[in-house]
């Protein structure tokens, strides 16, 4: 895949999880189990919600930034390391879920979403920085075998 079509998967990708954290920080209940304690009495979650969404805005700055071709090595950069803490906080947590057999609800689904964030990262990085192929110089064909006079 090419970076203009990662980048803006990536994106909106990163945009929509920020989205929804913003709005779990405002309270919205979405998704969440009705035995959870509302927001205001979970100070930590709160400035987890706002702290991760603030980030995925960033997120997908960055990688429409690198789509559109305005990206700099700085950008790539921070996409890698982004994907590591994305397949960091990712990887663990959904191979624990698929060994338990939990594949519902809230958990698991971020659990998917930062793994395949984290890998849409590395994947937008390495296509942005991946050192362009030069042209090859074409050299005439002098031989009898040359494939241009085999049907001459």
């Amino acid at each position: 895949m090419n970076a203009r079509r990662l980048g803006p998967l990536l994106c909106f990708w990163s945009f929509g999880f920020a989205c929804v954290h913003l709005a779990w920080a405002a309270g919205w209940r979405g998704g969440l189990p009705a035995d959870f304690a509302p927001i205001s009495d979970r100070p930590w979650f709160l400035a987890y919600d706002v702290a991760a969404g603030l980030l995925m805005y960033a997120a997908a700055v960055v990688a429409a930034l690198l789509a559109l071709g305005r990206g700099t090595p700085l950008l790539a950069r921070a996409t890698v390391v982004g994907s590591v803490l994305a397949l960091g906080r990712g990887l663990p947590a959904l191979v624990f879920d698929l060994s338990s057999g939990e594949l519902g609800g809230v958990g698991f689904g971020a659990d998917v979403w930062f793994t395949v964030a984290g890998i849409l990262g590395f994947m937008l990085a390495r296509t942005v920085t991946r050192p362009r192929a030069e042209a090859v110089p074409v050299r005439p064909c002098r031989s009898a075998n040359c494939p241009t006079q085999m049907f001459a």
